[in-house]
């Protein structure tokens, strides 16, 4: 009983754990200058072991009043295609789209992207109240890339990132578990 609780535990972490190589110092210029900002106005990292890390840059929103470029840093050691974000202070909702996201200012949108926010690569889904969303990549940002979206409101908002376990993943998890489940009915 007690081999087949670490096998499960070991299991679950070894599915939605993220190892890779030595967090690396985070890059400037994730965000193309936009309007009246010259980087991103936060940039989330995403590391090895789930870490996870929110930098404000300082830099001004990008329509002089409130809409911010975010920037993502990719050294987990797997892909990232989806970003669960929730916002955990009141405020300007982050997903409350007015209309003047960054393609707005000429940068170049998706053919997915309705808002006007998620610049070349990003589009949002599941996005209620304007406080939780997901933000989707149609390309996913590899282990050691980068990539960019923008959302309203400033920087100083914060919210929670959580990434979304790649399909690669949730297969081995899936394994895993029937694997448990072969060694319970084993010892039955």
């Amino acid at each position: 009983m007690r081999y087949s609780s670490y096998l499960l535990a070991g299991t679950l972490l070894a599915g939605f754990a993220f190892a890779g190589s030595p967090a690396q110092a985070t890059p400037s210029g994730v965000c193309p200058v936009v309007g009246s900002s010259t980087d991103c106005g936060a940039i989330i990292t995403f590391g090895p072991g789930g870490a996870i890390s929110t930098v404000l840059t300082g830099s001004a929103p990008f329509d002089g009043i409130e809409d911010t470029s975010i920037g993502v840093v990719n050294n987990s050691g797997h892909s990232i295609s989806t970003i669960h974000l929730v916002q955990t202070t009141t405020g300007t909702p982050i997903f409350g789209f007015d209309g003047d996201g960054i393609d707005t200012f000429g940068v170049p949108g998706n053919a997915s992207d309705t808002t006007g926010y998620g610049g070349s690569n990003a589009f949002f889904t599941n996005f209620s109240s304007g406080t939780s969303g997901d933000v989707n990549f149609i390309t996913a940002i590899a282990s050691g890339s980068s990539s960019y979206f923008s959302l309203e409101g400033p920087a100083s908002l914060n919210f929670n990132p959580t990434p979304t376990p790649e399909p690669a993943t949730l297969a081995i998890l899936g394994l895993g578990l029937a694997g448990l489940a072969a060694v319970r009915r084993r010892k039955r």
